[in-house]
């Protein structure tokens, strides 16, 4: 059987939290930090994570209006006109605009709640954090659910894209924000939580 989107979000998952359980044994306080930090941004991976692999399984019959509309590389439609002409006998079209579709989606994440309701909109999902809202465990209104997950997404980019520095107006040295394992790991649960919601929405 293969592998489903919910077994590969929690292979990522799992990672995350082992990572960040062995933060604390590093010798280096700087290490320990950054182990944290990467186990969030891992944490985060494991959202993106299971939107692509959902996405890579959506039916191509009666495909989903916001999925016809994703932008595909032109050359990717040449090659499978030109592989069609070559092996007609032999070519499967729907295999090869699946691997299409792999490597559109691929160069897009599905992280903040625009995003993964962009993501569930091509799965065929509407009114994703309503649906999201009521299987969540404990129940939260679907803009409490948006705003949590923007925030950790927030500093998951923080640390992605400016190595978690602190902002300063005139700085004379570096300060980084700090991190703390227990309000890390309670991140990574809620997106778990999260991950387990929209399985069920989707299932």
């Amino acid at each position: 059987m293969p592998i489903s989107p919910l077994q590969a979000a929690t292979d990522v998952m799992d990672r995350a939290d082992a990572l960040l359980a062995h933060a604390a044994g590093a010798a280096n306080p700087l290490v320990v930090d950054d182990t944290r930090r990467s186990a969030l941004a891992l944490g985060v991976a494991a959202l993106d994570t299971y939107l692509h692999w959902a996405l890579a399984d959506v039916p191509l019959r009666q495909m989903p209006s916001a999925l016809k509309g994703l932008d595909v590389p032109f050359g990717d439609l040449v090659d499978l006109s030109e592989a069609m002409v070559q092996n007609r006998a032999r070519i499967r079209p729907k295999v090869r605009a699946r691997g299409v579709l792999e490597r559109a989606i691929l160069t897009r994440t599905f992280q903040s709640s625009r995003e993964v309701e962009q993501a569930m909109l091509m799965i065929g999902i509407r009114n994703a954090f309503q649906k999201i809202s009521i299987r969540i465990a404990p129940a939260h209104k679907p803009s409490d659910i948006k705003d949590r997950l923007n925030r950790i997404v927030y500093r998951r980019n923080r640390i992605v894209h400016e190595g978690d520095l602190q902002r300063q107006s005139r700085p004379q040295q570096i300060k980084r924000e700090t991190t703390e394992a227990a309000a890390i790991q309670t991140d990574l649960d809620w997106l778990r939580t999260l991950i387990v919601a929209i399985d069920k929405v989707l299932v």
